[in-house]
């Protein structure tokens, strides 16, 4: 009882003391710049609980990612224990083959560079290494991305043109122009198509001065969003 006593003494002594000079209709209550602050008893309540939620709503939203957070390594621990890995592994991928292109488009005759149009997809893949899977969609020649991520692209185009067998000189209308190959994005909420990665090359003589062969590998890391349509574009479907 003593005990009890002293503390409720000590407690009393520290408070800090009441203004006399508090009106009807008045308040004194702990501030955030001082120990009391004395004034409307609406104003202060409404600051003094609207402080004082804010603190308990931060407290419980802390709490709340807690759990989360501990939810998420549980749950993610007995997935891996069930899929051995591979969970974790079934990313947005895609693999197509080429096919037979069909004929160019009037829009297309004069364009620098031109898209190819068909690719096997589909069943068509069965007798392929090609797939599509986990998200991925083909439409008009293009594959369209699922989730935002960083993706790996890549496009790998072996182009023959015919020479002159007289002089081993390309038969194209402009040597000057060189073999194009990249890929190239498009999103329908930007309404604009950007380059991703491109490779260039000159026209070279033969040396069986019948055709020439070309190689051409092009690779990049992208940073893609949902709905981009990825395609890849030549300087000349013919090659």
């Amino acid at each position: 009882v003593v005990v009890c006593l002293i503390a409720v003494l000590a407690l009393v002594w520290t408070m800090p003391e009441i203004p006399k000079t508090v009106k009807t209709g008045e308040i004194c209550l702990p501030s955030e710049i001082g120990p009391l602050k004395c004034g409307s008893t609406v104003d202060l309540l409404h600051g003094y609980l609207e402080r004082e939620i804010a603190t308990k709503y931060d407290e419980v939203k802390r709490q709340d990612q807690k759990k989360q957070e501990n939810h998420l390594k549980k749950v993610s621990a007995r997935l891996m224990n069930i899929y051995d890995k591979t969970f974790w592994e079934m990313k947005p991928a895609a693999k197509l083959t080429g096919k037979e292109q069909p004929d160019l488009r009037k829009t297309d005759s004069n364009a620098d560079m031109v898209p190819i149009r068909e690719w096997r997809n589909g069943r068509e893949l069965y007798d392929t290494k090609g797939f599509i899977r986990y998200g991925i969609r083909y439409r008009n020649g293009r594959l369209v991305v699922p989730v935002d991520g960083t993706y790996f692209i890549y496009s790998n185009l072996d182009f023959f043109e015919s020479c002159n067998p007289s002089s081993g000189l390309p038969d194209v209308k402009d040597i000057n122009k060189p073999i194009k190959h990249g890929i190239f994005k498009f999103n329908i909420l930007e309404g604009e198509e950007k380059e991703l990665v491109s490779n260039v090359q000159p026209h070279t003589i033969s040396t069986n001065r019948y055709y020439n062969s070309y190689n051409s590998y092009v690779s990049s890391l992208a940073e893609l969003k949902a709905g981009d349509e990825l395609s890849v574009k030549v300087s000349n479907i013919t090659y």
